[in-house]
């Protein structure tokens, strides 16, 4: 994981309740520690978080070249594969060939190691702090998507035509919902909604 620093081109918002647009080709990638790839920063709670006290992050990948995956002790991943191209991941000794879009989960404790890339892989990488649930969605096709914080933690475009109150929407661009609810528009499009729960305890 790359030093953290709160993405450049963040948009300013009114408040924190405020819908948010993160033009994720506009962010400054960084490099892995082990020079074998380049993350962008989606977003991360709280901003100012380390990587020790950061309750989730969700990032964007680019995988270069074979290699290891640095670890993540009480963290748990789930890592969506988000470009054409082949990846193959070795999660503690098993074997996952990836194709577009699809998406394993592991421990931050695993050892995990890139086996095979052709090309330039690209990959959707959510980390959630352990006991707190996370998770990836497909939507697909034509429809016009509500979007609201309650079933909601970011939308993050894969390919397609989407559209948000007149803007267009590019790849790997990302919705933040607000306090209200607004609807995202979809034309043979594929979205990956992204869900971060916390468990309510028990009364």
């Amino acid at each position: 994981m790359p030093t953290r620093k709160p993405p450049s081109n963040e948009p300013a918002v009114d408040s924190a309740d405020a819908l948010r647009v993160i033009r994720t080709a506009t962010l400054e990638p960084q490099p892995w520690a082990n020079g074998r790839g380049r993350t962008r920063e989606i977003h991360c709670e709280p901003a100012t978080g380390t990587p020790e006290t950061i309750t989730w992050r969700l990032s964007l990948a680019d995988i270069e070249e074979p290699g290891p995956f640095s670890q993540f002790p009480g963290m748990e991943r789930h890592l969506l594969s988000a470009a054409p191209v082949p990846l193959q991941l070795s999660v503690d000794g098993v074997v996952h060939d990836l194709r577009h879009t699809q998406s394993v989960s592991f421990s931050g404790d695993s050892d995990v190691v890139t086996t095979a890339v052709d090309g330039r892989a690209q990959a959707l990488n959510l980390m959630v702090r352990s006991g707190i649930r996370g998770s990836f969605e497909l939507l697909r096709g034509d429809m016009q998507l509500p979007v609201s914080a309650e079933c909601t933690t970011a939308l993050v475009v894969i390919d397609g035509i989407v559209s948000l109150g007149g803007r267009q929407l590019m790849r790997f661009d990302a919705v933040l919902p607000g306090a209200g609810e607004t609807r995202l528009g979809l034309q043979s499009a594929t979205v990956v909604r992204v869900r971060v729960e916390t468990p309510v305890p028990d009364a």
